[in-house]
């Protein structure tokens, strides 16, 4: 047998009889890496003590202190030190001694080489094998210690859970929940995906039909499917943090094991991206002045319609709005009563409109309005209502403030310069007839 792995042991030979001791010695160095030697029993505690051997190989008749005793007192220190123990006596209270004691081998004097070295390689290997184990332990700890700082570091938050409790994550996560230990989480969200606010402009867990019905395993799945089909620019997630602020989130999953049926969720907090967005969108479609849709907005809306009353026909009519005598105002008061008087119109109209109307400036103190699922008739009634409304109201300094209304309906055909100019018609009779009034062309 080859002694492959008792090469690499180092081995503590204790034995009293010098004879012995010295033929053996010389055998024993040819098969291990370091052989270190001890004349009896308190020699060989010792000898343990400042050398930290892989094996030992004892007798155990010796003066001073046998093999029984000495090996008890290294057990008091080391529990997992192989121990093997050589005996001229069959006696079994010897055996018996040696098994309390945990011995790792018994062998019987004289020796049979073949034996010995047989049980020194199969203990060898054990303790090369444990090594090796205890380096890759270590290693992976090392790993797992420089894994975990780095994403430590990292402002994302990252966690690992198989959407029934969170197994992993980062200290971004537990210092925006506001957590001492991982598993309080659990005792905020029944669910992980509970952390995410259900909005229908971002993901969430209601986007995933019957989702109570499905394991955590398919619900993974499902919203795996629905996050990597997304454009970049719709994987967000409203998160409320420790002090119940929302925040905006780039949602990253992955599959990080089938087999644990684990994922990896990282977020990278877009709340100020978002946030710019937000104003430059408002910016894009908003009246700076009157906080109310802008030209911008009223055409994307109008295209929309547009599309959608070809495909699915219903009543669609415009109107168009004109501040009565507004040069007048300007001239008369100024530039900032005219702005006045445009901020409570606008206010005093959005606040009559129906849901499904769409009121929009259109430029200086002309404003419009689309009526949806709305036939000419009806939008000639909502329009005398509204404009009735306005008559009453009052500014402080140029006092009362009238408007006229042009109204026309989608025809077959129609874009918005041709309905707009039938409104603009309107519009036209109207002031003609003495303003304050609503007309149509049909």
């Amino acid at each position: 047998m080859d002694n492959i792995y008792a090469k690499e042991l180092k081995l503590l030979y204790i034995e009293d009889e010098s004879s012995i001791r010295e033929i053996l010695s010389i055998r024993l160095e040819n098969v291990v890496s370091e052989l270190i030697v001890a004349e009896d029993g308190e020699d060989g505690y010792q000898k343990y003590l400042e050398n930290k051997p892989d094996l030992i190989l004892t007798d155990i008749t010796m003066p001073k202190l046998d093999g029984i005793e000495m090996s008890r007192k290294i057990r008091e220190i080391d529990r997992e030190i192989p121990i093997i123990v050589m005996s001229a006596h069959s006696d079994s209270s010897y055996l018996l001694d040696s098994i309390e004691i945990g011995i790792a081998g018994y062998l019987v004097k004289p020796l049979n080489k073949d034996k010995l070295y047989n049980i020194l390689e199969s203990n060898a290997k054990i303790i090369y094998v444990d090594k090796v184990n205890k380096i890759q332990q270590k290693q992976i700890l090392e790993q797992q210690k420089i894994l975990q700082n780095i994403i430590n570091t990292e402002k994302n938050i990252s966690f690992v859970t198989d959407f029934n409790e969170v197994s992993f994550a980062n200290k971004a996560f537990i210092d925006f929940f506001d957590l001492k230990v991982l598993p309080e989480f659990i005792e905020k969200f029944k669910k992980p995906e509970d952390m995410f606010i259900e909005d229908n402009e971002y993901i969430h867990k209601g986007l995933i039909q019957n989702y109570k019905d499905l394991d955590n395993f398919a619900f993974g799945n499902k919203l795996y499917e629905i996050v990597t089909a997304l454009d970049d620019t719709k994987r967000i997630v409203l998160i409320k943090d420790k002090l119940s602020e929302q925040k905006s989130f780039f949602l990253s999953l992955s599959i990080l094991d089938e087999d644990s049926k684990l994922f990896l969720i990282n977020l990278t907090d877009i709340t100020e991206m978002t946030i710019q967005k937000n104003n430059t969108e408002y910016k894009a479609y908003f009246d700076g002045l009157t906080n109310i849709y802008n030209r911008n907005k009223f055409d994307e809306i109008f295209n929309q319609e547009l599309l959608r009353v070809k495909r699915y026909p219903h009543s669609l009519s415009l109107a168009i709005i004109d501040i009565d005598n507004f040069k007048v105002f300007n001239d008369t008061y100024g530039h900032i009563i005219g702005d006045e008087i445009l901020i409570m119109f606008a206010q005093e109209l959005s606040k009559r409109l129906r849901v499904n109307d769409i009121f929009a400036r259109w430029g200086g103190e002309e404003f419009v309005i689309l009526y949806i699922g709305t036939s000419i008739d009806n939008a000639l009634i909502a329009s005398n209502i509204l404009r009735k409304h306005i008559e009453q109201i009052k500014h402080k300094t140029a006092g009362n403030v009238t408007v006229s209304f042009g109204i026309s309906e989608y025809k077959d055909g129609d874009s918005l310069e041709s309905l707009f100019k039938r409104c603009d018609e309107a519009l036209y009779l109207a002031k003609e007839k003495g303003k304050n009034r609503v007309e149509s062309i049909k």
